[in-house]
């Protein structure tokens, strides 16, 4: 009951105050997450099935939104399974960002055949209603019908990675908030438990240096596929970038205050985050934190 409890609080959040909606969204996986380990798969099951159910009778229907929560409540169960197991931190998230994309793909494919219309209509009705509510929230936005389908067009071309990186950051929050809820209980799971130490298989610098020449490529399909994967690719060395800078912190016992205004110095500053992204990227060569050394 607490965990549905929950999962209908973020709900009403996110009907209640959209903006402020989509970041309390980013939780949703975690009570399923949390009991899942603490219950059993059972009741995370059971967790995530009521909830939904009540999601679709709220929302009258099944759409893009709710298919989109369904798969964060569902994503809460693949973690907790992913943890049971103590798989590495990058078979987790790596199992759970291809099955959550599998899952997408088919949940589209069904939506589209039930409602007849193409995947690009239903997309760009989906953005366009997206835009309008952002022009509600916000009067003083002003574009003209010329500069909308432009932006529709771009937002078509690069929505599949941005959706991804969405689902990815959501991951990584709820892995890093249940391994705080863990430690408080005295429970450490070893995968988890050093994320500072994190880096990208090495065979990820040529996929990424492969996707960026695709950007010389004339507008075609692989180009755009090469621009989504660049996307998460700079998603992947963020992360790590972001382990490199934890992992000075805490070497050099940073105040808890220094930290929270860095970290959110990379949150709101573009060239910052650009850096850590950098910092991550070249980590491979340079080995900042001589995680080679300490192995050997």
């Amino acid at each position: 009951m607490t965990g549905i409890i929950f999962c209908l609080l973020i709900y009403g959040v996110v009907f209640a105050a959209p903006l402020l909606g989509v970041f309390v969204l980013l939780f949703l996986p975690l009570p399923v997450l949390f009991y899942r380990l603490k219950l059993g798969r059972n009741s995370g099951a059971l967790i995530a099935g009521v909830s939904f159910f009540i999601l679709v009778l709220m929302a009258k229907g099944v759409a893009f939104d709710t298919l989109y929560f369904g798969l964060l409540l569902a994503t809460g169960m693949v973690l907790g399974e992913c943890l049971e197991r103590h798989m590495s931190i990058q078979k987790t998230m790596g199992l759970t960002a291809l099955t959550a994309a599998g899952a997408v793909f088919l949940a589209l494919m069904v939506y589209t055949t039930s409602q007849g219309r193409t995947l690009s209509a239903l997309m760009t009705d989906y953005i366009n209603q997206s835009l309008n509510i952002a022009k509600q929230l916000s009067p003083d936005i002003g574009m003209d019908q010329d500069m909308t389908q432009k932006l529709i067009s771009s937002m078509m071309i690069v929505m599949p990675g941005m959706f991804m990186i969405s689902f990815v950051t959501t991951l990584w929050l709820n892995i890093l908030i249940i391994r705080k809820l863990l430690e408080s209980k005295g429970i450490t799971i070893k995968s988890i438990e050093r994320l500072n130490l994190y880096k990208a298989p090495d065979i990820l610098v040529w996929a990424f240096i492969g996707c960026a020449m695709t950007l010389m490529i004339p507008a075609g399909p692989v180009k755009i596929f090469g621009i989504n994967c660049l996307i998460v690719l700079m998603l992947v060395y963020f992360f790590q970038g972001i382990a490199v800078v934890s992992f000075f912190f805490q070497k050099k016992n940073v105040p808890m205050a220094l930290k929270g205004f860095c970290y959110f110095l990379i949150a709101v500053q573009v060239y910052v985050l650009i850096l850590v992204v950098g910092l991550g990227f070249f980590d491979n060569w340079i080995d900042f934190r001589k995680l080679s050394a300490s192995r050997k």
